[in-house]
């Protein structure tokens, strides 16, 4: 009788610890890991380039010049660390890729119009981003980031021009476009929301928004138009570090959760 009860005990106790752990499990489901390191690549499209008469007034374009929305890329590595819960912190280092687009309108040439692409270099970025992470079950979550991005550019400086209509008497008609670095140092806002994929071994890819948001330009320049050897109009270019995107990413997570939170 006594060994009975005795393997009785036992086997209840060996059931209520296994009950525990499967509703610790559970709940750790919400926030699987402690560290994790991990690879990012961004597909942005970037802001335009603004040309503008007047440095002062906004509201008065090129007659002779218009931007476009040009494309760039991020590809960089990231750092994540859990605070409490659902709640982090990132710490990134990116490198970030720029192309400049930008056109000239039927005024500029006999020709319909021209379209110049160019290409203008690149920048460091380091994303810190508090970060909140919520994952429905076993495999679905939810990513929300929001912080500031620090800029260093390293190739900020670029001028090109274009000829038009060229003859001896008039050796000098075309136009001149440039950029040039106003601070090497700069800051924007930056911020994602996406979806995250959890596998068996705690690792993640993610698919995501991405967004950036700087109020003051880093690049400034200027431009001007000669025609018959006469400047018919000169102004100011500027670029921010503004753009909206898609972020691809893959986390490896190097620590899992070892405490195991209470449930909620």
């Amino acid at each position: 009788m006594k060994k009975t009860l005795f393997f009785l005990s036992v086997s209840l106790f060996f059931i209520v610890l296994e009950s525990k752990s499967q509703t610790s499990e559970t709940n750790c489901l919400h926030y699987p890991y402690n560290t994790q390191v991990g690879l990012n690549l961004n597909l942005n499209m970037l802001s335009k380039i603004r040309i503008q008469q007047d440095y002062y007034v906004k509201s008065t374009p090129s007659d002779y010049f218009r931007s476009y929305l040009s494309f760039g890329g991020d590809f960089g590595v990231y750092l994540y660390q859990r605070v409490y819960k659902w709640f982090g912190v990132q710490i990134g280092l990116e490198h970030s890729s720029l192309t400049l687009c930008y056109g000239g309108t039927e005024n500029l040439t006999d020709e319909k119009s021209i379209y110049m692409d160019y290409y203008w270099g690149g920048a460091w970025t380091f994303p810190i981003l508090f970060n909140a992470s919520y994952y429905f079950n076993g495999k679905h979550g939810i990513d929300i980031s929001f912080g500031g991005a620090p800029l260093i550019l390293f190739a900020g400086d670029a001028g090109w021009g274009c000829g038009f209509g060229r003859s001896y008497e008039n050796p000098y008609d075309g136009c001149h476009f440039r950029l040039d670095t106003e601070q090497p140092y700069n800051f924007s806002l930056y911020a994602k929301i996406g979806y995250n994929h959890l596998f068996r071994n705690k690792n993640t890819f993610g698919v995501a928004i991405v967004g950036s948001f700087a109020h003051r330009p880093y690049a400034k320049g200027y431009y001007e138009i000669t025609k018959n050897n006469t400047m018919v109009e000169c102004g100011y270019t500027s670029l921010r570090h503004t753009f909206i995107g898609i972020q691809f990413s893959y986390g490896f997570s190097m620590k899992k959760l070892l405490c195991v939170p209470r449930s909620e």
